[in-house]
């Protein structure tokens, strides 16, 4: 099912933050909860499935995936004696490993697109929103705009944080989410990811049971 924020935040269409045919999720993350629009690769999603595999959670695992090309083997003689030691223990799924080569099989299973904080407070949001500035888009929703407002818009712009005024059901942007400038894939955005996933395969869980009913 798509992002209902697709429906009641509005960003340009054909931009890097185009919400059409992306999910949401909500997440505690960062001392914070966001709603998290997101991607999905429903071939990696399916892929970790079918091997039992959740989200990762190791930073050091994930350190030296991102050293890896994925589904390309990579001859253990160039991997430090180190690198073998946490890829061997890597639950199953992540990689296989054979006599000579490591092969990496995952990748993220999500990519954020967009981190909306919903707030009563102009400053409580800003300064929620912002938490997520290394790694994904974001912007805040709030009842009204302060009294100061062009100076309050202003900072907002400053910092590149989008603004929506209004009840949660259908807020109006009044200032757009810039996309994160000069951006690259780092460990921590690997991290970030698989945090999302892990609240993305909670909710999807839930919605399988409440469809089918628990099991006898």
């Amino acid at each position: 099912m798509s992002s209902p924020l697709a429906n009641t935040i509005h960003v340009e269409p054909g931009t890097a933050l185009d919400l059409r045919e992306a999910h949401s999720v909500k997440v505690r993350i960062f001392g914070t909860t966001a709603t998290v629009v997101h991607r999905r690769n429903d071939i990696e999603h399916e892929r970790r499935r079918r091997a039992g595999l959740a989200d990762l959670r190791s930073m050091e695992l994930l350190d030296v995936l991102m050293d890896l090309p994925t589904d390309v083997a990579v001859s253990l003689s160039s991997l430090s004696s180190a690198v073998l030691r946490v890829l061997r223990r890597a639950p199953v799924g992540v990689v296989q490993i054979d006599n000579a080569s490591v092969t990496r099989l995952v990748s993220p299973a999500v990519t954020p697109a967009l981190a909306v904080v919903y707030a009563s407070r102009w400053r409580d949001g800003l300064e929620r929103a912002s938490e997520f500035a290394s790694y994904v888009p974001r912007m805040f929703v709030v009842p009204e705009t302060p009294p100061n407002a062009t100076e309050a818009l202003a900072e907002a712009s400053f910092y590149g944080v989008g603004v929506a005024i209004g009840p949660r059901s259908a807020p109006t942007t009044v200032l757009e989410p810039e996309p994160l400038s000069d951006w690259q894939p780092t460990t921590a955005w690997w991290w970030f990811c698989e945090q999302v996933y892990r609240y993305f395969s909670i909710k999807a869980n839930r919605s399988a049971t409440a469809a089918t009913g628990p099991t006898p």
